[in-house]
């Protein structure tokens, strides 16, 4: 480099030199001396996911967390159902046992599960909501907007007692009142209004309930848009709000409503004691007949018809014993208590959801037994958009059939017939989402399979699918 002859002086020139070549070694990488130990180009010499104990990596977990490699012992609440983990944040914290689920500092077990499109929800013994999955609309109520795969906490102001998860809103019954959240597009959070909640609103006009349901969909298109209905019942009676164009609210119009209606159920008002809402269909379980009101394309209502209907009609063949009843996308499911226990569905049959796999005819337009193989007295049935699955009351094993392009059966993804699910322990419920399923074990704990693109299942991570049952994760 040439300079002006005077120590410590540059020329112009020669400092656009020195400037250009400085550039061009930052550019070039010149600068750093690859020669260097690892410790000294990077200050951890442990893969990701690992931390440096003394000279040693070790996987960063419970026992070894952080800069510092400490173990999290500490951070473990006095319950015996909780241990130690480190958080992707480096830091010490606990997380439940499998089949267990974190509320507060203790782990508790479930006493309800329901599930929507992608989310699903539960009910702990601690009478506590807490809900995984999609929640771009706010479903999962914990007042973000943000997926989860593993259970979020649900502020209600008082214990919970029932749960239902629509196709993007869920609403849950909390001493007598209901509070729902998510999707408002068509008023099926009852408030009013057809504001967007990520946290819980109080649903106007209703109190004692007893029972809720929720159900919707989506209408395709470049910018798709969503709908739902809720319904509740209270001393007997039905009252339902939202979306309404298929007289799926059951009050005689086509109205839409964001505030609940009574369902015009005449003489049969005070005898209600189940409520199930599918895609623009609801039935009901009353004076021990089935009920159905809305969309009838694909014979979901069971009276042998396809004109849709704003108020309720009975299911043909189905005026007494029946205990529960399940709404699917298109089709209906009932379990016959008496005088013998029987399933008995009917309705779009695309996957054979209807007749226990079968789709050689593609709708079932009557209500017709199922038989199931490993299901000899039903005690309860969930339905999803195209699959179905019981309970066998006497063993608490769980069949399911229909649809399982998601593994949503828990059997291979060519499966239509009757799959027995290799559940851990006996079942006392089930909840069926549109391609996901959920089984209430009679310990308390929730095992979820199918879908789980959003993290509906709860595993702790989101997948493509999970074809064997899975713990909810305890985090």
């Amino acid at each position: 480099m040439r300079g002006s002859g005077r120590s410590g002086m540059v020329s112009p020139v020669g400092a656009l030199a020195v400037a250009s070549l400085l550039l061009a070694a930052g550019c070039n990488d010149s600068l750093v001396d690859h020669a260097a130990g690892s410790t000294v180009l990077h200050p951890s010499p442990c893969d990701p996911g690992q931390v440096l104990c003394g000279d040693v990596c070790l996987a960063e977990d419970g026992q070894h967390c952080g800069a510092s490699c400490s173990s999290c012992a500490s951070a473990v609440p006095p319950d015996p159902n909780a241990g130690p983990i480190c958080t992707e944040a480096h830091a010490c914290a606990f997380e439940c046992n499998p089949g267990w689920l974190r509320v507060g500092d203790a782990c508790e077990r479930a006493v309800a599960v329901s599930a929507g499109f992608a989310h699903t929800c539960a009910i702990t013994t601690g009478a506590k909501v807490k809900c995984w999955g999609a929640n771009e609309h706010g479903q999962l109520g914990d007042g973000s907007t943000q997926d989860s795969a593993v259970p979020v906490d649900v502020a209600l102001p008082a214990p919970a007692s029932a749960i239902a998860a629509g196709y993007v809103h869920t609403c849950a019954v909390a001493a007598g009142a209901v509070y729902c959240w998510g999707d408002n597009t068509t008023g099926a959070l009852g408030d009013g209004t057809t504001s967007q909640r990520s946290s819980p609103v109080q649903v106007s006009g209703v109190s004692g309930v007893t029972a809720v349901s929720a159900g919707g969909g989506e209408n395709a298109g470049a910018t798709p848009t969503f709908y739902g209905h809720s319904c509740v019942v209270a001393g007997g009676s039905i009252s339902c709000w939202g979306s309404n164009e298929s007289g799926q609210l059951g009050d005689g119009t086509t109205q839409q409503r964001t505030a609940p209606v009574p369902v015009a159920l005449g003489s049969l008002g005070g005898q209600a004691t189940a409520v199930a809402n599918g895609d623009r269909h609801t039935c009901a379980v009353v004076a021990g007949g089935i009920w159905c009101w809305g969309a009838a394309g694909s014979w979901q209502l069971g009276n042998g018809n396809t004109a849709n209907q704003s108020r309720p009609v009975q299911a043909q063949g189905l005026q007494s014993g029946a205990s529960d009843v399940a709404a699917g996308g298109a089709h209906t499911c009932a379990v016959i208590a008496a005088p013998a226990a029987e399933l008995t569905c009917w309705g779009s049959n695309s996957a054979g959801q209807a007749a226990g796999g079968d789709n050689s005819v593609l709708t079932v337009q009557r209500p017709a037994a199922v038989a199931l193989s490993g299901v000899v007295a039903p005690s309860a049935v969930a339905a999803g958009n195209t699959h179905t699955c019981a309970v066998d009351g006497p063993s608490g094993a769980v069949a399911c059939f229909g649809g399982d392009d998601a593994s949503q059966l828990s059997g291979p993804a060519t499966a239509r017939g009757a799959v027995l699910v290799p559940l851990p322990s006996t079942a006392r419920a089930l909840a069926a989402g549109y391609d996901h399923t959920c089984a209430l074990l009679d310990d308390g704990g929730i095992d979820c399979w199918g879908a789980n693109g959003r993290g509906q299942v709860g595993a702790g991570s989101d997948s493509a699918s999970v074809a064997t049952p899975s713990p909810v994760s305890g985090r």
